[in-house]
């Protein structure tokens, strides 16, 4: 070919004639490459139609994913949420006692005031009634020479709130007399005295005052500091009943478990108590859990939580969320999570077991403990390792 593409140098410096058979040549290469081209083309055209049907198929879902998740040993941690009532230790009416028409004479204290020791809590036709620090209600006017525990219990008040006392113990004598006509002196009121005449003889003594202490003038809290949580009478109103209502002691939350939590919660088990008012919480424990009862309060059993700090008073009477830590499995335990839980049509609970091969089992369990999540399970065949089905295309096991 290079020789027939050489100038004759005999023609004048124009190109030597081609042979025929050389052009048949290059023609059949020509048309060869032109083919493949249109091979080629017609290939790409035919993968950009489809068919309906195949159309349809590459629009549907993909093949289902299958997620799953090992089955566990640990400890499960339970938190059971319940609801209480925010109540004092104690409550106590305040309910003036006395001869005559009683009637409020003095602004009373105002729902949530606190109360202290030696406070006034009333004044009823002109008369205080003193909170002091004791067990036992009075039930009788103390006079001078009277004994007794009732008089003993004023001593210790009265010296419990710096009113020094040199009589004899549980004997009303001359000192206790002067340490009850200070507490009355000091809150602006004049004290209950009488004149004692002695008895004839021969050195006669002349007459002379001795301080009383009337029962009803009196009221005796068994703890400090107390709250005011009802207001029965307005100033004015003639009283036939209770004035106030006082709540004593430490503030405690009161609820019921249900069966089942009651298996997850022992006493001492730690709380939180939550004001849903104001987001605020408090610290607290269980400190008794009693037997299942069925009444017009509720179902369940008795619940009592103690705050083991302090506590504002403006939740007495209110409605609180109890949040209860406690271990509700003992050691380790098998746990699956609790979507791979299924229930089968005769009642049965399952999970399906996905081996290495592919292959699916499904295997009876029986549930126990739930807690973040994960579900005890035990059943026969299944070990800690396994991998169970948690969700395949998001539709559960």
């Amino acid at each position: 070919m290079r020789d027939a593409a050489r100038m004759d140098e005999g023609s004048g410096g124009r190109p030597a004639r081609v042979p025929a058979s050389v052009r048949r040549r290059r023609w059949l290469l020509g048309g060869v490459a032109a083919a493949v081209l249109v091979s080629v083309a017609g290939l790409g055209a035919a993968s950009l139609v489809k068919s309906p049907q195949q159309a349809a198929a590459d629009a549907g879902p993909p093949p289902a994913s299958v997620i799953t998740a090992a089955v566990e040993s640990r400890q499960l941690t339970q938190k059971v949420v319940s609801r209480g009532t925010v109540s004092p230790t104690r409550s106590i009416d305040v309910v003036p006692v006395a001869s005559g028409k009683l009637v409020v004479s003095k602004p009373p204290l105002k729902v949530g005031t606190r109360v202290r020791a030696g406070d006034v809590v009333s004044v009823v036709s002109g008369r205080p009634i003193i909170t002091l620090q004791g067990k036992v209600p009075t039930y009788r006017d103390l006079r001078e020479g009277m004994k007794g525990d009732d008089v003993l219990q004023v001593q210790r008040a009265l010296s419990a709130i710096g009113y020094g006392i040199s009589d004899r113990a549980g004997v009303y004598g001359v000192s206790t007399q002067a340490a009850v006509k200070r507490l009355y002196e000091d809150r602006g009121f004049d004290p209950v005295q009488e004149r004692l005449v002695p008895e004839p003889g021969p050195a006669q003594k002349k007459p002379r005052k001795t301080t009383v202490l009337p029962s009803g003038e009196i009221l005796f809290v068994p703890a400090f500091p107390a709250r005011v949580t009802k207001v029965k009478a307005k100033l004015g109103a003639v009283v036939d009943g209770p004035v106030l209502v006082l709540a004593a002691g430490r503030l405690r939350v009161r609820g019921l478990l249900t069966k089942t939590d009651r298996k997850l919660i022992d006493k001492g088990d730690k709380v939180s108590i939550l004001d849903e008012t104001t987001g605020k919480e408090y610290p607290g424990k269980v400190v008794s859990i009693g037997a299942y009862v069925a009444n017009d309060d509720g179902q369940g059993h008795p619940l009592v939580v103690m705050p083991t700090g302090n506590v504002s008073d403006t939740l007495s009477g209110q409605e609180v969320r109890l949040t209860i830590a406690s271990a509700s499995t003992d050691g380790k335990v098998l746990t699956v999570p609790l979507s791979a839980i299924f229930a089968t049509a005769d009642g049965s609970t399952r999970v399906v077991v996905l081996s290495a091969d592919g292959t699916r089992a499904r295997v009876e369990v029986t549930t126990g403990a739930q807690a973040d999540g994960f579900v005890e399970v035990t059943g026969q065949g299944l070990a800690e390792g396994d991998r169970v089905v948690v969700s395949e295309d998001g539709a559960g096991p």
